[in-house]
């Protein structure tokens, strides 16, 4: 039998130089047309060559919210100040004209760890 035991893994990265962190830029499009059009948008993009430390862009659509569209950003790097890039400040701006955008940035902090006995 087999028993799952969750336990803490804390990250003690001393580096905060270098460091996991997101963004995320929270959309709630004007109309249903709005949001099949940032989709449409979102499925055009390349990701860009010069980004050092981009790992991935993802998009969410939100459950039971039918307008409302999520983009995470993942960086392994340096963390801006005020937690945006370059690129999510010039993602907000572009599926801004979809509707009102709420863009953040967020820092690793720690993980908990699923571990299967």
């Amino acid at each position: 039998m087999y028993f799952a035991i969750l336990s803490v893994m804390i990250d003690r990265k001393h580096d905060e130089v270098n460091m996991d962190w997101i963004e995320i830029i929270q959309l709630k499009s004007f109309t249903g047309q709005d949001r099949d059009n940032a989709v449409a948008a979102f499925q055009q993009l390349s990701a860009p060559l010069s980004d050092a430390g981009l790992r991935e862009i993802d998009l969410f659509k939100s459950p039971n919210l039918e307008n409302e569209l999520s983009i995470l950003i993942n960086w392994y790097g340096y963390v801006p100040p005020n937690g945006k890039s370059r690129l999510g400040l010039q993602l907000a701006s572009a599926f801004s004209e979809f509707g009102y955008i709420y863009h953040s940035g967020w820092r690793h902090s720690s993980r908990l760890a699923h571990k299967v006995l």
